[in-house]
């Protein structure tokens, strides 16, 4: 079996969708050739979706990312799942990265390093804080690439429906006191810095720390 094979059996690809976002037209270029993608939203495809066994499109019946994320997984045949933002930019190395990774620790939360594509130089004290907190406390968020294998994401219940935010969080933390640790898979992944431009870096900041701290003391 070729390499490529391998991938696409081992490892499906799940892209939540918020209504109205279309940036995951950009991001299926990006992604490896015969993986299988399984796009979650709350509404139907639009009408110029090319179906394939490979690149699916998930209409869920109960809208939220956790709830859109635990759809997609149930769909997905592959023994890993890569929860992938749809404004995510995967490194060119980020698959083979993965690949090494998951092979490496079966039962880890593998993740990636942040990169913002946009925002400006504030966006770099992002990325420095992420690294600290991924370091310190093994702690990464959603829009560093989550990947776990089908059977840890099943042991756990999969992400919180509640819509509550930090579902990301709270299943990091959940898996760590299960004993699956989190683990740097060696490759970045770019993301977006709309949510920052749109609300105010300061605010979103600040929001974000408030909900991670309660949550880390929580769980």
């Amino acid at each position: 079996m070729s390499e490529s094979s391998a991938a696409a059996a081992q490892i499906s690809v799940v892209v939540p969708l918020a209504a109205g976002d279309e940036a995951w037209r950009r991001l299926l270029p990006l992604l490896p050739a015969g993986w299988e993608v399984l796009l979650a939203a709350a509404a139907p495809a639009p009408p110029d979706w090319e179906e394939t066994p490979a690149r699916r499109w998930i209409c869920c019946a109960k809208a939220g990312r956790g709830a859109q994320m635990n759809a997609a997984a149930a769909a997905a045949s592959g023994a890993f799942l890569w929860f992938v933002h749809a404004d995510a930019r995967p490194s060119k190395s980020a698959a083979a990265a993965l690949l090494e990774s998951v092979a490496a620790a079966p039962r880890a939360v593998h993740y990636f390093d942040l990169r913002f594509y946009d925002g400006g130089v504030r966006m770099r004290l992002n990325e420095i804080g992420a690294r600290i907190r991924c370091a310190l406390f093994g702690n990464p968020f959603g829009d560093q690439a989550l990947c776990v294998s089908r059977g840890l994401f099943a042991e756990l219940g999969g992400y919180s429906e509640s819509g509550a935010p930090g579902e990301d969080h709270i299943f990091v933390l959940r898996a760590a006191r299960a004993g699956a640790a989190a683990r740097r898979a060696g490759a970045a992944v770019g993301t977006a810095a709309r949510t920052y431009l749109r609300r105010g870096w300061w605010r979103t900041v600040l929001e974000y720390q408030t909900i991670w701290w309660r949550q880390w003391r929580q769980y």
